[in-house]
């Protein structure tokens, strides 16, 4: 397809960004490189960045991460062609840097996005307001996804020489500490230095910022922001799913109404305590049979569950992490539940997943694959694809196949869902589990 330009949008990094007309009359962002900003020597590296950046974007198929959409890396410049984006975070900064109180979707956007990297073990390096941009959607909402992907990971024996402005490797307001002089000692908590800049920005207003320092905010986020941005990588989050899950327990306002005294004071333990010892433990699951026998939910034990808990209960008392997990499992699919929740279930379904027996694995499978479709959470209808794909234990996919039939559960419209969703195929599913499909030899 060819595309017209119309008008000049942006300059950043090392390319200008285009708004073009395709033969299809849809409007498009194309990028070129801009080599003219810097000086001869640099322009071997500067090439290298710029393709690099196609190619890691175009392998990250997720709804996060912007996508490209064609590319010409034997033009001179090269180009490539993304969607159009309606603005970006930093617009929205800019504009009202609360976000108008409600900050949680371009966050919680943004850590999916990262999360897609670091499963790859990729990470982006420079992350800011201005590499996330803002796409408007068909049902009225608005999707935050990650561009910007050339400085996405080292090359060997590269150095920070580039002498462009801002091409020494990051944006020194977001970037941290440790890739200051050497900047491929990135790894994700370098990313989450980054996000934890982004929160001082919307919880802190920026105020009194230097390059590379430890951060904080007043309120409620200060121990978050603390930890994003703490000198040494070690100290910070060691994954996006921790983070993720603290960030939402701060900013979730769902008010609890408790059933009784007992879980009230149950919860309270749960709180204070990531550990539990064996008489605390024993309180939780008396609780959760009493509630099971008298008809009450235990939804409000299950939203106060953290990863900690589970690994816990594991390290602890390991027969009882199957119990948990069950209950777990039905509580992920007893609800309609906020968008940005589903991915907090879905982390802690994962830990279930990752620690429990052969039969919990299956239902916690299952679980996601109904939550994600009900839900249309692209995210965990993934999930379910990576449990019960190519590489999944034939024993596991037998099991589940077992469950399929003895439970009667649609699992080919769950199935026709994920592929006009996510767009995969049956045949990325294991082969036993293809069978349960219509049509399959």
């Amino acid at each position: 397809m060819n595309y017209t330009p119309v008008k000049e949008i942006g300059r950043g990094g090392f390319g200008i960004v285009h708004e073009v007309l395709g033969d299809d009359g849809n409007r498009y962002a194309l990028k070129v490189l801009n080599p003219a900003a810097f000086q001869q020597q640099d322009h071997a590296m500067l090439f290298r960045r710029f393709e690099r950046e196609v190619r890691y974007q175009q392998m990250v198929d997720h709804p996060n991460v912007v996508p490209v959409l064609a590319h010409n890396l034997t033009a001179k410049p090269p180009s490539f062609v993304m969607p159009l984006a309606a603005g970006s975070l930093k617009d929205d900064l800019e504009a009202d840097r609360t976000l108008c109180g409600a900050p949680k979707k371009p966050l919680f956007d943004i850590l999916a996005g990262l999360e897609a990297l670091h499963r790859r073990g990729l990470r982006h390096r420079d992350l800011k307001p201005a590499n996330v941009l803002k796409f408007p959607q068909d049902n009225g909402s608005v999707l935050y996804s990650i561009s910007d992907l050339g400085l996405t990971t080292p090359g060997v024996g590269q150095t920070s020489t580039l002498t462009g402005s801002n091409m020494a490797g990051g944006t020194p307001m977001y970037r941290a500490p440790e890739c200051a002089n050497n900047f491929r000692r990135a790894t994700e908590q370098a990313d989450i230095y980054s996000f934890g800049a982004i929160l001082h920005d919307i919880f802190g207003g920026g105020v009194g910022r230097v390059p590379h320092a430890e951060l904080t905010v007043a309120g409620a986020l200060k121990p978050i922001v603390e930890k994003c941005t703490k000198a040494q990588p070690r100290r910070r989050y060691a994954s996006i799913a921790a983070l993720r899950e603290d960030l939402f327990n701060v900013l979730d306002n769902t008010a609890i109404q408790f059933f009784s005294q007992e879980e009230e004071d149950v919860i309270q333990v749960l709180k204070e305590n990531n550990d539990l010892n064996d008489e605390e433990w024993d309180r939780v699951f008396n609780l959760i049979d009493d509630n099971a026998d008298k008809g009450i939910s235990n939804r409000n034990i299950m939203r106060i569950l953290s990863l900690n808990h589970i690994h816990s209960i594991h390290n602890s008392s390991p027969d009882m992490l199957h119990g948990l997990g069950e209950i777990y499992s039905e509580y992920a699919i007893s609800d309609q539940f906020e968008f940005n929740y589903c991915d907090i279930i879905s982390d802690k379904a994962q830990v279930f997943f990752d620690l429990g027996d052969l039969s919990l694995k299956a239902k916690i499978a299952l679980a996601m694959l109904q939550l994600g479709t009900s839900h249309n959470r692209w995210r965990v209808e993934w999930q379910f694809i990576r449990m019960a794909g190519h590489d999944c234990d034939p024993a596991l996919a037998d099991r589940i196949r077992m469950e399929v039939v003895a439970r009667d559960l649609p699992f080919e419209d769950w199935m026709h869902h994920i592929e006009a969703s996510i767009d995969v195929k049956p045949d990325r599913l294991h082969p036993t589990l293809q069978t349960l499909l219509a049509g399959a030899g």
